[in-house]
């Protein structure tokens, strides 16, 4: 059924969002293309627009636009993040334009706006609400019934299947092998089969992805006889001019980290450095405090929520830019940071990673960016033959035109990702894809069921080839308890269980987690980080949730004297493996994060 609407009231609602954010209305074409396509039944979309030109802006206007009319075409609005900290991010900004949007219709019905990325909260609302920030992990986990309410498992599917789901910042996803975008086609033509609105949205959209799911949704024509309507919308840069500032790119011999000082000296602030690594992002920020620059921002993905939070809502603040600001940043930094920086320099990275650092720069104004090319700084990181191709591609003029015309950006990301480069990382993981997918493909049919039980001890498999291990930082005094508990326990005995009050548990781990990535599960690993001494035995601490109390939490911990087992006794939304604090760095009070989880530490 095709909607017929006024598409002012759309651009009405865009406008109040971008004016609450200090900007001015800039109407772009492609947004009535998008608009007309959703109205028009397109149950399929792939969005493809520069960074900072108003995707997210465009893809809200229609359900909001549809709260403020009171007729809801959708039960509710998904909006999708590789990332939990682009969650919050996205979280607040989303909360605000909702409501600058309900005081200026004056709709004042209650609107419920909600995130959830699978972590801990004193109830589960399970993608519940009006609105709901999630992530690729929690959405799919939750759908296919592996996050449920007991034994209902697919309870969250109705309402999943009724959503306009926007998948956001999809190239994040990307991992050495291609497994995530090897999957991710089956995963998007199910939302589209039970009933949902995609919509999939990028800067950098490799065509290959888009053959994919288009192949992946014809299966599903052929077996059910019918035809799922898609859309391909791509920003014309002769229609649509990006405003947006100018960016220089120069292409640099050797090391970013042999050079940050120089670069510091002598260019512009507020000033973003980009590494690859944890550990070179750490040293970045030593080198700059230990020559005099009080004004660093550290950013990564190993620092505790509470505290990476505080950081990131510093870019949340619009009323001013800091002219001395230095960011050192990770990976972390490519997607959902909102600020103009006049300076970037990036270490080297695949080619639609590069471009989306780039285009964290020149937002407002004229920029100028570096790019080291050694590649060494890849190595460990990224794949050799993704590398070795992106250094084929590397152009000045191309990677400054890129930030602002998808045509360009996408002519040099399907020159990177061809399918023979693809078909190459994909074969080294070609045992757990098949597995894999034959869940994925088969979940919309009568074996639905069936195949669930048979991979529930793979399903960490079903987006990611490795595992996301959370990871838990307790105050010193709590560390102390359990230490002296465990040592304390009768010979045979694995695990003790403490209670902790109910807001001192709510606040350990809303606040003091965060997670570390596992390429491969294999029954040799080991994390130092992770291992504990108690009586005079190296040991793993995984801490869980047995149950609440009306005043207070019960919370068991297990020792473990290997990593393997563990894991395979994780519980994947209500455990915790305890940090040793040894590895957890400080400079002074501030927070430099699990810098060497793999290594040995610096500090004992």
């Amino acid at each position: 059924m095709a909607y017929s609407v006024d598409l002012k009231s759309n651009w009405d609602i865009v406008e109040v969002i971008v004016k609450s954010r200090g900007r001015e209305l800039q109407k772009y074409r492609y947004f009535e293309d998008l608009w007309n396509s959703i109205y028009n039944d397109s149950q399929l979309i792939f969005l493809q627009a520069p960074t900072g030109a108003g995707k997210t802006e465009a893809a809200l206007a229609p359900f909001i636009e549809s709260l403020v009319r009171g007729e809801r075409i959708w039960h509710s609005l998904l909006y999708v993040l590789p990332t939990r900290s682009l969650v919050f991010n996205m979280f607040h900004r989303i909360h605000k334009a909702l409501k600058k949007c309900k005081c200026f219709f004056r709709k004042p019905e209650r609107i419920i706006i909600d995130y959830d990325y699978g972590g801990f909260t004193p109830f589960k609302a399970f993608i519940e609400g009006d609105l709901t920030i999630t992530t690729y992990d929690t959405l799919f986990y939750t759908s296919y019934g592996f996050r449920s309410y007991g034994h209902h498992y697919f309870l969250s599917l109705g309402k999943i299947a009724g959503s306009l789901v926007i998948l956001d910042e999809v190239q994040l996803l990307q991992d050495e092998w291609w497994y995530s975008l090897s999957l991710l086609p089956y995963h998007i033509a199910n939302l589209v089969v039970f009933g949902a609105t995609v919509i999939v949205m990028t800067a950098t959209l490799p065509h290959l992805l888009v053959k994919n799911v288009e192949e992946a949704l014809e299966l599903f024509e052929r077996l059910q006889g019918v035809e799922y309507k898609r859309t391909f919308i791509k920003m014309d840069p002769n229609k649509d001019i990006v405003k947006r500032g100018k960016v220089e790119v120069n292409i640099e011999k050797g090391k970013l980290l042999n050079s940050i000082l120089d670069i510091v000296k002598n260019h512009k602030k507020p000033m973003l450095l980009i590494f690859n690594t944890v550990e070179r992002a750490v040293e970045a920020y030593y080198q700059l405090i230990k020559n005099g620059y009080n004004n660093v921002i550290l950013l990564h993905s190993r620092i505790i929520s509470e505290e990476r939070k505080k950081r990131e809502s510093y870019f949340e603040k619009k009323d001013f830019i800091n002219d001395d600001l230095i960011v050192v940043a990770t990976q972390v930094i490519e997607a959902g940071l909102d600020y103009d920086f006049k300076t970037l320099a990036t270490e080297i990275s695949p080619i639609d990673s590069l471009i989306q650092r780039l285009g964290r720069c020149g937002r407002k104004c004229y920029g100028i960016a570096f790019v080291f090319n050694d590649l060494d700084q890849t190595e460990g990181v990224y794949p050799y033959v993704i590398m070795s191709e992106t250094i084929k591609v590397l152009d000045k003029y191309l990677l400054e035109e890129s930030v602002k015309n998808v045509s360009i950006a996408s002519s040099l990301v399907d020159k990177v990702y061809s399918e023979d480069v693809v078909e190459k990382l994909k074969s080294e993981v070609s045992k757990e894809l098949c597995n894999a997918l034959a869940f994925i493909k088969t979940f919309p049919t009568d074996k639905i069921f069936k195949q669930r039980n048979l991979l529930e001890e793979q399903a960490q498999n079903i987006l990611r080839l490795g595992m996301e291990i959370k990871c838990i930082l307790l105050p010193q005094e709590n560390y102390q308890r359990i230490l002296k508990g465990m040592s304390l326990i009768e010979k045979g005995k694995t695990s003790i269980k403490l209670p902790f009050s109910f807001d001192q548990a709510v606040n350990m781990l809303n606040q003091n987690t965060l997670s570390l990535s596992i390429k491969r599960l294999f029954k040799g690993v080991e994390i130092p980080s992770l291992k504990h001494q108690i009586n005079d035995r190296e040991v793993y601490l995984l801490s869980s949730i047995l149950h609440s109390h009306d005043t207070y939490y019960e919370i068991e911990v297990t020792k473990y004297d290997n990593l393997f087992k563990a894991i395979k006794n994780h519980r994947v939304f209500t455990s915790w493996f305890i940090i040793n604090p040894a590895y957890y760095l400080f400079e002074g009070d501030y927070h430099l994060g699990l810098v060497k989880p793999y290594g040995k530490t610096t500090r004992m």
